[in-house]
């Protein structure tokens, strides 16, 4: 695996958030999700440890029980199972990490 350009892969929907795999082995899985003003991931459990890491935009990030305003360089680790989503307060692209594959 070579070289990812993120700003080849960001696309956006005035419909709904646009995600993208952008890497996938048998160890990991990288998500890129382009999200439009008030558009959300909403929240959601995975086996997998999660990280997340803000590539551009505000928002916020719910981990658990707790809601973070994020901006760019933010970057938010979820526990397995730990419920985990994504705000959008203006465009925003977040780069997530799944950790095992699912």
């Amino acid at each position: 695996m070579g070289k990812i350009n993120l700003s080849e892969h960001i696309e956006f929907s005035k419909e709904k958030y646009v995600s993208k795999i952008l890497f996938d082995s048998d160890a990991m899985r990288m998500v890129l999700f382009c999200l439009e003003k008030g558009q959300e991931v909403p929240p959601h459990t995975a086996q997998p440890q999660v990280v997340m890491l803000v590539i551009s935009g505000k928002g916020s990030f719910l981990i658990g029980d707790k809601t973070y305003q994020v901006k760019p360089d933010s970057v938010a680790v979820c526990k397995s199972m730990e419920a985990h989503g994504i705000k959008a307060d203006e465009q925003m692209v977040v780069l997530a990490s799944i950790i095992p594959r699912p």
